[in-house]
């Protein structure tokens, strides 16, 4: 059943809104911190009463406890249509009370306290951090219900199709009982059904499923979508009310630094030619001359600053601007000295059979690149290189960004494992008052640190660690970045004759996250943050081990917690690479000095000081890494405040001024951001 919207009434039709946190909070920086302690303590008054409830409840019969859900029910929706959603909260802590025992009744699962408080928190609007593995999947379920109960339609957003679909899987018991109807819409969902599955009173899908169709139901009227609800109601303000988001930090933070854009077909000769002059023109510029490599930026000697100069007077006029001038040529320089083939890219043959065509490989090629603005054109540089036709890169027809997207709910709430310092950052983009939970109870998996020198170190490491435990009969996971980058990994396994799983060829199930005793299970870091491993006999002691660095510490505090709440030993293993491009020249240069010629170098009492080095120097790239992104974040946003601000305004003529006649050569006009 659909609960109506008391407020609907009250409000003017018409598109949304979308807020401008960025512009308003600024000056309160920090001010969470002052509305999260009364939070808290109100928090606490409400944990309290839950837990002084749960005996008197458990003596109730099925239906004693059934006659008082239905009870509970009629009257939150009452008081939330008389007073808003403030009438709610006067009836949480009974309802919550009632979904604990509820859900004991119906899947097994005795609620925690911090689950418990985690709910409440996120029924109230705010975002928590709960341990890993802390039960994220119940408390967003109960506060899903409460939500539900409400009247308010709830959008439960995972960090995969996997984690959606098996999540409202095994919370539909608790959601039948409690009469809220929920559904899963994945990319397995036929068209037809995604229309009934926004009308449920709780929905799990992914956050990338919902900006898609966010764009689809924008571009085609009629079209089911997020706001639409299937079609039936229009877009307003009571398309969009509640979204509970798990992985908040992944979705919320990391997600949203590009973007969701939709591309069609495209014609743009001018680029074309500009690349194919550049090809040619950069054959000109030498390295011990022109220019040198400082990272990922190329900076250019005076005689390069002079042969530019000379150069521009070849190029198209729309490239011959300093600026657009040099970033053309970066590219193509950084295409010819930087990419390799069959390493960033290979070159395979059209499905289509019309010749051969550029695909990018395992290697992140954005990370050579200094600039977003150098990703246009890229693959038609890489054509022009291999001496491949030009094809026009794709126009972008539609793009919606998460936090122009998030701003259209009436609440947002969320849970993550680790906010590792993103709480400011939240409340500044969304609104969100954070609150931490600590689990003391969380046991630690024992890790070992290992330092190599070079990536045949790394892979004999690996694998004599892998050897080893499944010898002692031990279930084995291990973490990496791109599935590809440890061929030799595997290779090296099949060889001592292990034959491990690699996850990412395929869409992962439910299944492939059940390992057994003496199995080595490979994920790649997009899949491990629906690794909800689980073992496939009870007790067996469970190995760790990251080969390399994730991209964030947050990800790899995650993944030491991978098992915890299984009751089993749990050991690990952590290689420190010095050729990692993270660890600086110079801290290599100093291992060497300090005389560490060996192929590895254990972490003793004596590389104390080369153990404290690397954690530096990690912590620092990383931190710089963060704050770039963090900028990026911040200038998108000021980016789509300035085309809503631009819109608005050539929507908002005076009524004696006639509307601008369109152009006599048919073409819309465009304005871009200086």
């Amino acid at each position: 059943m659909i609960f109506p919207n008391p407020d609907a009434g009250t409000r003017t039709q018409g598109p949304v809104e979308v807020k401008s946190p960025w512009g308003n909070r600024n000056k309160l920086r920090g001010w969470w911190r002052v509305l999260a302690v009364p939070r808290r303590r109100r928090l606490q008054r409400e944990l309290a009463f839950v837990l002084g409830s749960g005996d008197r409840l458990a003596a109730l019969t099925d239906g004693q406890l059934d006659a008082l859900l239905i009870e509970t029910r009629r009257a939150l929706r009452s008081a939330v249509a008389r007073s808003g959603m403030q009438g709610a909260v006067g009836f949480r802590p009974q309802a919550l009370a009632l979904l604990a025992e509820t859900a004991f009744r119906q899947l097994g699962l005795r609620a925690e306290p911090n689950q418990l408080v985690a709910a409440l928190a996120m029924a109230d609007g705010q975002v928590v951090e709960l341990a890993a593995c802390g039960g994220k999947t119940l408390a967003i379920a109960l506060a899903a219900v409460l939500g539900a109960w409400a009247g308010r339609v709830c959008h439960v957003l995972a960090a995969s199709e996997l984690l959606a679909a098996r999540h409202a899987a095994d919370m539909t018991p608790l959601f039948a009982r409690c009469g809220v109807e929920v559904t899963a819409l994945t990319s397995a969902t036929p068209p037809e059904a995604a229309g009934a599955a926004y009308r449920a009173d709780v929905l799990y899908t992914t956050s990338r499923r919902m900006l898609l169709d966010s764009i689809r139901e924008r571009r085609l009227p009629g079209a089911p979508g997020p706001a639409r609800r299937g079609g039936t109601v229009p877009m307003d303000h009571d398309g969009l009310q509640l979204a509970l988001v798990d992985d908040a930090d992944r979705v919320l933070i990391d997600e949203a630094s590009t973007p969701f854009m939709l591309s069609e077909p495209g014609d743009n000769p001018v680029l074309l030619t500009a690349i194919s002059l550049a090809r040619r023109l950069c054959d000109r510029f030498d390295p011990a001359t022109h220019y040198r490599f400082e990272g990922r930026r190329i900076r250019f000697t005076r005689a390069g600053l002079a042969m530019l100069d000379v150069i521009a007077n070849e190029l198209p006029a729309l490239w011959q601007a300093p600026r657009r001038r040099d970033e053309l040529m970066m590219q193509a320089i950084l295409v010819r000295d930087r990419l390799v083939r069959d390493q960033h890219y290979v070159v395979q043959k059209d499905p289509q059979g019309q010749g051969a065509r550029v695909a990018f490989g395992d290697v992140a090629v954005a990370d050579l690149l200094p600039e977003r603005t150098m990703h246009v054109g890229l693959t038609q540089a890489i054509e022009a290189r291999e001496g491949l036709p030009l094809t026009h890169p794709p126009r972008t027809a539609d793009r919606l960004s998460y936090q122009a997207f998030f701003a259209r709910y009436h609440r947002i709430a969320g849970c993550a494992s680790s906010l590792g310092g993103l709480e400011d950052e939240l409340w500044r983009i969304y609104g969100l008052v954070s609150q931490r939970l600590r689990d003391a109870g969380t046991a630690q998996a024992v890790v070992q640190h290992r330092v190599v020198t070079d990536a045949a170190a790394r892979v004999d490491i690996a694998v004599d660690a892998v050897v080893a435990w499944v010898s002692s009969d031990h279930a084995v996971l291990i973490g990496l970045q791109k599935v590809d980058s440890f061929r030799p990994m595997v290779e090296a396994l099949r060889r001592r004759g292990i034959e491990p799983r690699v996850l990412g060829a395929a869409p992962p199930v439910s299944a492939d996250f059940v390992i057994s005793p003496c199995e080595v299970l490979i994920v790649p870091e997009p899949l491990l943050a629906g690794a909800d491993v689980r073992l496939n006999r009870p007790r067996t002691p469970l190995a760790l081990m990251l080969p390399e660095q994730l991209e964030s510490a947050r990800a790899e505090r995650a993944f030491w917690a991978r098992g915890a709440r299984l009751g089993t030993t749990r050991v690990g293993l952590r290689l420190i690479d010095l050729a990692h491009r993270d660890v600086p020249g110079w801290l290599q240069r100093a291992h060497r000095i300090m005389g560490r010629q060996a192929r590895v170098a254990p972490l003793a009492a004596s590389s104390l000081g080369m153990r404290l080095l690397l954690r530096r120097a990690v912590f620092q790239s990383r931190r710089r890494a963060a704050k770039g992104a963090r900028f990026q974040r911040h200038q998108l946003f000021l980016h789509e405040q300035q085309l809503r601000l631009q819109l608005a305004f050539a929507t908002a003529r005076p009524s004696g001024n006639p509307a601008p006649t369109p152009s006599p050569t048919g073409e819309s006009h465009a304005t871009f951001k200086p």
